[in-house]
């Protein structure tokens, strides 16, 4: 079995923009026999039951815009710092630090990778890479 795990990294979460949150759960479900592992507002979190692979997080916006990323990979990282820089030495650009009041009480980078698509390396200490995914 794969673990995803590689230099200390390991994909959490793929975000997806979306207008209608419940028509996304209802397809994303059925697709993937995911569940709901949590819900807010404007958001949505789904997991595999046996908590295998990433989880997949439903945000909406207002309009899909085409010149914003749609997906955004979020990546759980024993030391953001230190992977965010090693990152920032293979083309990756800081765009801003995240702190644990923002966005899901979360704290690490939001980068760019070369070609200014953003995803985000979250400061997850050892319990992120508890197997299976947690």
């Amino acid at each position: 079995m794969a673990w995803f795990e590689t230099h200390g990294l390991r994909v959490a979460r793929v975000g997806v923009d979306c207008v209608d949150v419940e028509r996304m759960v209802r397809f994303w479900t059925r697709a993937l026999g995911y569940e709901v592992a949590s819900r807010g507002r404007d958001s949505a979190e789904l997991r595999h039951p046996a908590s295998a692979g990433p989880k997949l997080l439903l945000r909406r916006v207002r309009k899909l815009s085409p010149s914003r990323g749609r997906l955004q990979l979020d990546l759980y990282a024993v030391d953001a710092e230190r992977v965010a820089g090693w990152l920032a030495t293979l083309g990756a650009r800081r765009v801003r630090r995240i702190d644990t009041a923002d966005d899901v009480g979360e704290a690490g980078y939001l980068l760019a990778d070369p070609e200014g698509n953003e995803f985000r390396v979250i400061t997850a200490g050892p319990a992120g890479f508890t197997r299976p995914f947690a």
